[in-house]
């Protein structure tokens, strides 16, 4: 009797120290997390109304009441990753805004910072390789090493009612915070929280329709109402001409016409054929568009939210980092076509007539602005409404807010300059550069027409002050050799200072241009000629033009290493010299391929179907990055980013761009060309007699502008 007491005891004694050891355990695992659990709701506020519903949300939780398990089950509740670089805990967000409460919720993300004191042991803090027996609290710590991400701030999903605001959320979470008692706080560590309304997202933000809004929708339907009467009026003109007598066209049909699908269609196959050595140029730009479009993917797929970024800081070290992090030669690349084409084009220009400068700017101006200025209303309308997440209002939602604020600096092409910290469109400050150099490029070829050495001097003096310009500003400010691609730029480009001071101004991105310049003046004297280059000479070309690229293009990767001590005269050197060895380089190519023993380059370049393509690189250089920057705003939960699904994307992006770009062409670009171009000049069925040897200057004009349109689009498509 006596040993089963005995034993009874001691089984009570075991089965209460099992339980004892499970909430030690739980305990423990409370205490062991790097960062904080959130709180359910909001329980102390001056806010009535806030602290109500939180205890409604409470008392209902406590019951197993289904909305407000979805709520709390919409929250994040721990971290996960952040040791590797993740720094987004977003929970659910779809649930939580959609959970069928008594009251309206949000969905906000806490910003927690995590206080770590500085480590007593020094280390090598550049370096990204840990003890794995070191301190986890130390990896938290803040280095000064703007090519790793931070690991003592994370985003984590917290589902509350709406009717606690942002300061209410924050006061709370904050003074939550300072009563924590766990095992990191007894290292030293405090925690501050912050927040935004543009963190916060409730489910009745995304269906409001404004009027400018409202406005778009109606634009787009009365420009596809248009070209589907231009097209069927087309069909209905030619099945009307079999059988009859065509009728003369009246300018009401021939601005319906222009509006004609299937007559724009069959244009873009239409190659220029005065000069077969400028058909190498359909490749080019078409290559360069690709290739931008993917560095483009891979930039706006890092800003987002990544569970690996330890991988994404591994590959700024690596040789590789130079093709997709320097990929802004690809741009240079841009800009040495427009400098060719447009120079090419006015000297041969010229050669029938001189026309007023100022009407050569204005037509390049009416060109250009259609389809640009309806991809702003797009950006400052629609594209707000066309996802949601927890990012969606800090990237998709500031850019639709600053394409409404400031789009008229985007329509004056001084986006570059004036409010550039909210610039519509941050990819297109390559526009009022290109613009800005065009119209440097008119009066040079002026210029060159009246005076050839002085046309040429100026144009060398102008080259030579567009390398001055960055190597000084690099020295003075003392900027790196050229923009990283590091965390801070990614998710803020547009107030990044690299961004602000040497990449986006026409000042100082000139010389490609203005080599351009050089080759298009080239182009022009060689028109027609018999010149042939060499085999041996040939050979010389390209293995020095792709020298000269590759040291332009991989030399950079010297700049990405954090172990490079800075030195402001190097860095101003390669800040000068790299995008004019790019340009040399690509010139070369392009040369080789006209005039010399480069068939299999000149086969590639002229591949037939680039001829369709490169018409419609404007459009999707205009449309790409809105694809890309609503992928990175729908971010729900942190992804994984690899190599093959980053070019899987971009290859999508391709695809969607160039079939945008081909809607926008058939329904605005190349129908408003055609009505600008008949109304300032008319085409006459019957031209009037004029007497042998004379001519007026609109049908001087006319037929330039013609010629232009007709026989010459590599010059009017200069502008990509």
């Amino acid at each position: 009797m006596f040993g089963n007491k005995v034993l009874l005891s001691l089984g009570l004694c075991v089965l209460v120290s099992v339980d004892i050891n499970f909430v030690d355990c739980e305990k423990d695992v409370l205490e062991m997390s790097l960062f904080p659990a959130l709180p359910i709701a909001v329980f102390k506020s001056d806010n009535t109304v806030c602290r109500e519903h939180s205890d409604q949300y409470l008392d209902n939780l406590k019951n197993f009441t289904l909305w407000a398990h979805e709520m709390w089950d919409a929250t994040a509740k721990s971290t996960t990753g952040v040791l590797r670089g993740s720094r987004f805990q977003m929970g659910d967000f779809d649930q939580c805004i959609t959970a069928k409460a008594p009251f309206q919720t949000q969905y906000c993300l806490a910003s927690i910072t995590a206080n770590v004191p500085k480590p007593k042991k020094d280390r090598d803090y550049l370096s990204l390789d840990y003890h794995p027996h070191g301190s986890a609290i130390e990896r938290l710590y803040k280095y000064n090493d703007v090519s790793q991400q931070s690991r003592h701030i994370v985003d984590m999903g917290w589902c509350v009612p709406a009717s606690c605001s942002v300061l209410d959320l924050e006061e709370y979470l904050n003074g939550y915070f300072s009563k924590l008692d766990n095992n990191v706080v007894h290292q030293n560590v405090t925690y501050t929280a912050k927040f935004s309304d543009l963190t916060c997202h409730t489910a009745i933000e995304s269906r409001y329709f404004d009027n400018a809004d409202i406005s778009f929708c109606l634009v787009a339907v009365i420009l596809i109402l248009l070209l589907v009467a231009g097209t069927g009026y087309d069909y209905h003109l030619s099945s009307k001409e079999l059988d009859e007598k065509p009728s003369k066209k009246t300018l009401p049909s021939k601005l319906l016409m222009a509006f004609s699908a299937r007559k724009n269609f069959f244009e873009l196959n239409k190659a220029d054929e005065s000069n077969p050595a400028l058909t190498v140029l359909y490749g080019m730009r078409t290559i360069a568009i690709l290739a931008i479009i993917m560095d483009h993917r891979f930039a706006t797929f890092t800003s987002s939210a990544i569970l690996n970024f330890d991988f994404v800081e591994s590959q700024y070290r690596s040789p590789i980092a130079c093709i997709l992090f320097h990929g802004d030669v690809f741009v240079d690349s841009f800009f040495i076509l427009s400098g060719m084409l447009v120079v090419y084009g006015l000297l041969n220009q010229f050669d029938k007539r001189k026309i007023n400068p100022g009407l050569i700017i204005v037509l390049r101006y009416i060109r250009l602005t259609p389809v640009y200025a309806f991809v702003i209303f797009y950006y400052a309308t629609i594209f707000a409404h066309v996802g949601d997440g927890p990012l969606w209002k800090i990237i998709a939602g500031e850019d639709s807010k600053d394409c409404r604020k400031n789009w008229w600096t985007n329509f004056l092409y001084l986006n570059n300059y004036i409010n550039t910290e909210h610039m519509c469109m941050a990819h297109s400050w390559y526009l009022p550069c290109d613009f800005h150099y065009f119209i440097i490029a008119t009066f040079i070829c002026l210029l060159i027409k009246k005076n050839k050495k002085m046309g040429l001097g100026s144009l060398l003096g102008i080259t030579i002050l567009a390398m001055v310009v960055p190597f000084v500003i690099t020295i003075v400010y003392e900027r790196p050799a050229l923009l990283h691609f590091y965390p801070e730029f990614l998710t803020g480009p547009k107030v990044h200072p690299d961004f602000q001071l040497t990449y986006t101004k026409t000042h100082t991105r000139g010389t490609p241009y203005c080599i351009g310049m050089f080759a298009g003046y080239l182009y022009y004297k060689l028109k027609g000629s018999d010149k042939h280059v060499c085999r041996s000479r040939s050979c010389l070309i390209i293995v020095a033009s792709l020298l000269l690229m590759l040291v332009s293009l991989f030399s950079g990767m010297v700049f990405y290493d954090p172990y490079h001590t800075y030195n402001p005269i190097e860095s101003a050197t390669y800040a000068a010299l790299h995008r004019p060895a790019w340009a040399l380089g690509s010139v070369g190519l392009l040369y080789v391929a006209s005039y010399g023993h480069g068939d299999f380059l000149k086969k590639v370049l002229s591949w037939s179907p680039w001829i369709p393509l490169s018409k419609l690189v404007y459009g999707a250089y205009l449309t790409h990055f809105q694809f890309q920057l609503r992928s990175a705003a729908v971010f729900k939960n942190a992804r994984q980013i690899a190599y093959f699904d980053v070019l899987s994307l971009a290859f999508s992006d391709m695809v969607l761009a160039f079939l945008t770009a081909l809607a926008l062409y058939l329904m605005i670009e190349a129908p408003f060309r055609k009505v600008f171009r008949e109304l300032m000049f008319p085409s006459k069925e019957t031209p009037p007699k004029i007497p042998a040897g004379q001519t007026t200057l609109d049908d001087s004009i006319v037929n330039n502008n013609n010629n232009n349109n007709n026989n010459n689009n590599n010059c009017q498509d200069s502008r990509l």
